[in-house]
């Protein structure tokens, strides 16, 4: 029975796809290899049929739709072949250090940074100025004690007690 108006023959193909659609979904199974890719495939079949209006006579709608269906899950497999050519492989994956390994913890480390700071700004100057040499610049003690006028002894007194202020203040 062939259609001869736009929307009737819209309305011809979505109802024979809705009586034949577990025969589609097996001709496309057969070309995609898988179910549920072959559901997604008719299904994607049904929505343009839905969308697009068919201007042409159909004599045999149950073949135009399978010819659709077969046409979309060959096209369904190309697009895949394509995806996979243009992706790494899942392994690949694997080797890619995270940027942090928790964003729990990176921020607690943020957080404890600041604290830490804070305690540094409450400590004498001489103090937090021989604990930044050493601990950030890697200054030797006896080079700071040399700078400073002061013993290595005193020095190191000075850089245990930052170091002391900055945990206390870290915890």
């Amino acid at each position: 029975m062939p259609t001869r108006t736009k929307d009737g023959a819209s309305a011809v193909l979505l109802e024979v796809l809705l009586r034949q659609r577990s025969e589609l979904v097996e001709t496309a199974r057969r070309v995609v290899r898988c179910g549920a890719r072959a559901e997604d495939v008719v299904q994607d079949v049904a929505l343009k049929v839905c969308q697009d209006t068919v201007s042409a006579d159909i004599a045999d709608a149950a073949g135009f739709l399978r010819r659709m269906v077969r046409n979309a899950a060959i096209d369904a497999v190309r697009q895949s072949g394509r995806e996979c050519r243009r992706s790494a492989p899942s392994e690949a994956g694997d080797a890619v250090p995270a940027p942090c390994d928790c964003p729990l913890r990176h921020l607690e480390a943020r957080q404890s940074l600041r604290l830490a700071i804070r305690a540094l700004d409450e400590a004498p100057a001489r103090t937090r100025a021989a604990f930044l040499a050493h601990r950030i610049e890697g200054v030797p003690q006896k080079d700071i004690a040399a700078r400073a006028g002061v013993s290595p002894t005193l020095v190191n007194f000075m850089i245990r007690d930052a170091t002391a202020l900055c945990r206390a203040a870290a915890v």
